[in-house]
């Protein structure tokens, strides 16, 4: 809430106690907002000359093997580790979790 008082052309905060209309989001508030969740495969590292001669059914080697964990991302954040899974109903691949952070981790 703003009090009309104004010193050096910035307005005064009123303190005090939070209108309930302005009170802290609830947790519920947020249970809707989607989210990104990225599964990172592997990295490889190419220069400029080496991609400008890739074609079509080239491989690109990532620094990861086959079965190894896979990191899960968040908006960018790693939240947790999952391995490759193969959803044989569907014919789609997928992420079984194999470990989840809670605390933050980068």
């Amino acid at each position: 809430m703003m009090n009309e008082t104004f010193y050096n052309g910035v307005p005064e905060i009123e303190t005090g106690p939070v209108p309930l209309e302005s009170a802290p989001i609830g947790e519920h508030a947020v249970q809707g907002i989607p989210l990104v969740i990225e599964v990172v495969l592997g990295r490889s590292r190419l220069t400029v000359a080496q991609l400008s001669k890739l074609h079509r059914d080239d491989h690109i080697d990532l620094d990861t093997n086959f079965g190894d964990p896979v990191d899960l991302k968040v908006n960018g954040t790693v939240i947790g580790r999952g391995e490759i899974v193969f959803n044989e109903s569907k014919t789609a691949i997928g992420v079984k979790i194999v470990e989840i952070s809670h605390g933050r981790r980068r």
